[in-house]
């Protein structure tokens, strides 16, 4: 079995951390990600037709998936029954992240309170991301204003 395989293995189907499963393997938690693969589900993309799979255990957990084919992502609900019945291609045991997840770091690394446990972000990630990055800039804003507002009222006394 390959290294590939063996975290795979690790990963999925074990209840360690991803800590643990890195330490094992002698790999950084960047390189374990680098490694995992999504999980095919058997189940059929609403728009393509293509199978869904699970990105990370978290999905797994909570029924999101999402395809690897056109970037659709919803519940286990949502996705097409089951694909051997219907004939539609499979994703195959080497499936990738969606385009727009490839080269995402860690959520970890942006968010170190929160251990997902995951190779992509974790629902919303992305969009507590932004908020905390307009929250910033808007108070960075707000700050630089109140500066200058001090630095005129100064000058007009002296």
């Amino acid at each position: 079995m390959n290294a590939d395989d063996r975290a795979n293995e690790l990963y999925w189907s074990s209840d360690e951390s991803v800590n643990q499963i890195a330490d094992e393997l002698d790999l950084s938690k960047g390189a374990l990600y680098e490694m995992i693969r999504p999980r095919p589900t058997g189940l059929g993309c609403p728009l393509c037709g293509g199978e869904v799979v699970h990105s990370n255990r978290t999905a797994k957990d909570r029924g999101r998936v999402d395809c690897p084919t056109c970037a659709w992502d919803g519940t286990e609900d949502e996705a097409v029954g089951n694909l051997a019945a219907t004939g539609a291609p499979s994703a195959g045991p080497r499936a990738r992240r969606p385009p727009a997840m490839d080269g995402f770091d860690p959520v970890d690394d942006i968010y170190p309170e929160n251990d997902f446990d995951a190779p992509g972000p974790p629902p919303r990630a992305e969009e507590e991301r932004l908020t905390s990055m307009r929250r910033l800039v808007a108070g960075g804003a707000l700050l630089g204003a109140a500066v200058g507002l001090g630095l005129v009222m100064w000058a007009r006394r002296r």
